[in-house]
């Protein structure tokens, strides 16, 4: 079963609990609501930044969504200095908008009031190796070891296993297995209409070709964020079922939001819907972060089935494919925080 980290765990207390067993005014009470609202509410769909700056922030220049929600966070963060979930969520909205440098700094601010944060030392790990400072790396790791040790050695695998599989070349051919497979074909956004857009049509040319080569695997698609009233999952099933795939062999998760909710989803249906292989299919770009993320829930799922990558190509070549770039490391890092059990906003969305 996964485990959820200590802070995630206390975080998950209501704002009215949280704020009784605080030393903060009760009187900003109101305020720090309306700025975690506003944070998250930018965070998950944006919004007129403009009527941010005029009816939350009065006289604050902004530039963008996650600016408004660094400020609406960093707000909530003065207002409540014993909170540092405030903090941490301070940290993730910099990290979003590449300001890596701010996120160190937040970090290390953290560890400055809890010496003990194991969270906040291991996104300092974390963040030495986005930016390949092997040096800062092993002593992110002492001190993540005199933390505690089991957990940091747990983290130092999970960053090996990353290395790894972003020094691998991408795989563009469908392999046949025997056994039980299933076939985890990965969602892209549709359209406004409702309609697939091209990457998703490449991963599903893929995805079909796999189906074809191993005739009794079953296929997995993924994806829940609505369009028109169809979801990717929804879309997905329907191609695949115009082109001769029995429906009897598709499951569908679209309960996720993102790739992170795509994983653990994945997981947690393959605990129940066992495979001896799973071919992975997702377009190049997006397969390493994919594989890295999936790979950690299944360790965390208690799952040891193979994961076989396939790319949908979306560069113009093999080679370009192959090169990782420092922003695709930071995404690929952000996002294996998040599946090992670090909330980027503690209690809010993990």
């Amino acid at each position: 079963m996964r485990k959820i980290a200590p802070l995630a765990a206390a975080a998950l207390l209501t704002f009215s609990t949280s704020f009784a067993a605080l030393a903060f005014d009760p009187g900003n009470t109101g305020r720090i609501k309306t700025l975690v609202d506003t944070g998250m509410q930018y965070y998950w769909s944006g919004g007129d930044v403009k009527k941010a700056e005029a009816e939350v922030f009065k006289g604050i220049t902004l530039h963008g969504r996650y600016d408004v929600v660094e400020k609406a966070f960093a707000e909530a963060s003065t207002l409540a200095p014993e909170r540092l979930d405030f903090r941490f969520a301070v940290a993730s909205s910099q990290i979003l908008q590449k300001n890596l440098a701010g996120a160190r700094a937040t970090y290390e601010d953290i560890l400055a009031k809890d010496p003990a944060s194991f969270e906040a030392q291991a996104w300092l790990a974390a963040l030495a190796r986005i930016e390949g400072k092997a040096d800062e790396a092993a002593l992110t790791d002492q001190a993540l070891a005199a933390l505690d040790r089991a957990r940091s050695d747990a983290y130092r695998q999970r960053f090996a296993r990353a290395e790894a599989i972003m020094a691998e070349r991408p795989n563009m051919d469908v392999p046949t297995i025997s056994g039980r497979v299933m076939i985890v074909a990965l969602g892209y956004a549709l359209a406004k209409d409702g309609t697939a857009e091209k990457p998703l049509l490449d991963r599903l040319d893929v995805a079909l070709k796999a189906a074809n080569a191993n005739p009794t695997a079953r296929i997995m698609v993924t994806g829940g964020q609505p369009q028109a009233g169809v979801t990717e999952g929804d879309v997905m099933t329907k191609w695949l079922v115009e082109r001769g795939v029995d429906r009897d062999r598709i499951l569908i998760e679209d309960k996720s939001k993102d790739t992170v909710g795509n994983v653990l989803n994945v997981a947690n249906l393959l605990k129940r819907h066992t495979a001896d292989a799973v071919i992975l299919v997702t377009s190049s770009s997006h397969m390493r972060r994919a594989r890295t993320l999936l790979e950690d829930a299944f360790r965390q799922y208690g799952i040891d089935a193979p994961i076989l990558p396939v790319v949908a190509l979306d560069a113009p070549s093999l080679e370009e494919a192959a090169k990782v770039s420092k922003d695709e490391r930071m995404v690929i890092y952000r996002d294996l925080m998040r599946v090992s059990g670090l909330w980027a906003y503690p209690g809010i969305q993990q």
